[in-house]
């Protein structure tokens, strides 16, 4: 079984594009969570924080400081690669930012709705 997530990184060629991540969940990798008998593997992370962007909010030339997973806990949330292409994020996506080219920023986000967006961010290194 597997669950996807959305990626979002830096093309190689200055701007940025979306990709897509199959996550593995595998039966009984431990006794810790018995309730829940499928999970993924174990990832390294440093730090995690939580942010809210306020309905409306938009900003442009966005790059990530570090790669990071992010949680979107509420709201709707649109995501601009430099190509043009969009994703619609709702509550419960998760996407992992890899668009760390501070010199060449080209994420946009919006906050879509009157819902504020709250997001868990997981610095992951």
């Amino acid at each position: 079984m597997a669950m996807r997530i959305t990626t979002f990184s830096n093309d190689g060629k200055g701007g940025t594009q979306f990709g897509h991540e199959e996550i593995n969940l595998n039966v009984g990798l431990s006794d810790f969570l018995a309730t829940s008998p499928m999970m993924s593997s174990a990832q390294p992370c440093k730090r995690y924080f939580f942010t809210e962007l306020p309905s409306g909010y938009s900003s442009s030339k966005d790059f990530s400081s570090r790669r990071q997973l992010c949680v979107l806990l509420s709201g709707e949330v649109e995501l601009r690669s430099s190509a043009g292409d969009v994703e619609r994020l709702s509550a419960g996506a998760v996407l992992r930012l890899d668009d760390t080219d501070y010199e060449n920023p080209s994420r946009e986000i919006r906050v879509i709705g009157d819902q504020v967006a709250r997001i868990l961010a997981v610095q992951l290194d």
